[in-house]
């Protein structure tokens, strides 16, 4: 590319959280809802930490509980 314009490198928290659900909706429009891996090699850690999950629950975007926390 040949753009004159300056790569930006400097984002506001809400600046990067609309850019974030921008990305989250363009994936889930073009891609696999569960973009997760089946197995690593910390699962014994992490399954130990996260009640037997490989990681926390994540609440549905939209819902209230997502929404918790970015000042909105």
């Amino acid at each position: 590319m040949n753009s004159a314009e300056a790569v930006r490198t400097k984002w506001t928290w809400e600046e990067w959280l609309a850019g974030r659900q921008a990305r989250r909706e363009l994936a889930r429009r073009i891609g696999m809802p569960v973009c997760r891996r089946q197995e690593s090699s910390s699962d014994k850690r992490l399954r130990a930490a996260f009640d037997g999950e490989r990681a926390p629950a994540q609440p549905a975007t939209g819902s209230p509980e997502a929404s918790e926390g970015t000042g909105s």
